[in-house]
């Protein structure tokens, strides 16, 4: 009987899982699962009822994903583990490599793909229990390893940095010539190039201001694949770095085309609008929303979003003051579908309720 342990701060997330682990076209059999709402709960479970494998979310409160993945990578290097998490971030990802996960999943989680890393931490716990194998070892950072892998990535940053897309792929095949093919049968070498990679990656991305949605790939080429090929790896690496450079390319053009002006107007004519955003704003003119708020408040003093409350709440005075319209119909004519959220907001905007604005 395996034990799974599900470490998730939301009950439905954590029912979620269990249904689709127990529901009749499940490849999973013989799994016995226990449940944590945070990282405190986890840690405890962990230590008493010993669970073979984790699924944890990052974001929690108290001791976060991050957090125990860290705990449980000193004192359980061995507890193979499954990151599931709704937030695309690096930080998340790389402390996730770094604790030597077995998958890492976005939420909402694909049925098929948490099947097959609930299936694939089942084989690593079996492969150590019957060959005594170190999992440690599978993922360790050994020095013939890194002399080869280190100076590839580096010759990839710098590629990156210099928009250099047929550099790059002149490297990856001195890379891959120089790779002998008892190397690029390890499993070792080809899991510790994917580590390594993104974490290369995570810098180019933050150098350059880019969000996993602005790259427009497949987010399963990032998963960590103990059983891919040095080619499948090696394949995958080249449309991810091929897909920055594309992007980064792309918003540069579009930044030297880019008039403040024009969506400043925008915003002015549409702000009124409920889906109104500062990502609506940013995907309507082809722009990452970094750059777009920097840009806009060194020029402007202020960013989308502020400037968007700013029309919103100027406009709700005047119809408070000017007007005996009902309060639920002045938030609908600034683009408020929820009523009490309108009156939050004028109320911390003016320190003043609609009510006594208007009776003042």
């Amino acid at each position: 009987m395996t034990k799974l342990l599900i470490v998730d701060d939301e009950k439905w997330v954590r029912d979620t899982i269990k249904v689709l682990v127990k529901q009749a076209s499940s490849p999973i059999k013989h799994i016995e699962m226990v449940e944590a709402k945070n990282g405190i709960e986890a840690l405890d479970f962990i230590n008493i009822v010993q669970p073979d494998i984790v699924i944890t979310d990052m974001k929690m409160p108290g001791i976060d994903g991050k957090e125990l993945l860290e705990i449980v990578g000193n004192n359980h290097p061995h507890l193979p583990v499954i990151v599931l998490s709704g937030y695309h971030d690096f930080v998340y990802t790389k402390q996730a490599i770094k604790s030597r996960v077995i998958e890492y999943l976005l939420k909402p989680v694909d049925e098929m793909e948490l099947y097959q890393a609930i299936e694939k931490s089942i084989e690593v716990k079996t492969k150590l229990e019957h060959q005594h194998i170190n999992y440690q070892m599978l993922s360790i950072d050994r020095p013939e390893i890194s002399n080869v892998i280190h100076p590839f990535l580096k010759s990839v940053y710098y590629d990156v940095k210099e928009l250099n897309t047929a550099l790059y792929l002149k490297h990856v095949q001195q890379f891959s010539n120089t790779i002998g093919i008892s190397l690029k049968m390890d499993e070792s070498f080809t899991f510790h190039l994917q580590q390594k990679f993104l974490i290369t990656m995570e810098e180019m991305m933050h150098d350059h201001q880019l969000r996993l949605d602005d790259l427009k790939i497949n987010l399963s080429k990032l998963h960590l694949n103990r059983s891919a090929t040095f080619e499948q790896v090696i394949g995958n690496q080249v449309e991810i770095v091929q897909a920055i450079i594309t992007t980064i390319e792309r918003n540069k053009s579009l930044k030297k085309k880019l008039n403040l002006e024009e969506i400043k107007q925008y915003v002015d004519q549409h702000y009124d609008v409920p889906e109104m955003s500062l990502d609506v704003v940013a995907k309507t003119f082809f722009i990452s929303k970094e750059y777009l708020t920097t840009v806009f408040k060194k020029k402007y003093g202020y960013n989308i979003t502020e400037y968007i409350i700013s029309l919103r709440m100027e406009k709700a005075k005047q119809l408070v003051v000017n007007t005996t319209m009902q309060y639920k119909t002045i938030a609908e004519k600034v683009g408020y579908e929820d009523p009490p959220y309108f009156y939050r907001v004028f109320k911390k905007y003016y320190h003043i309720s609609p009510g006594e604005m208007r009776k003042t």
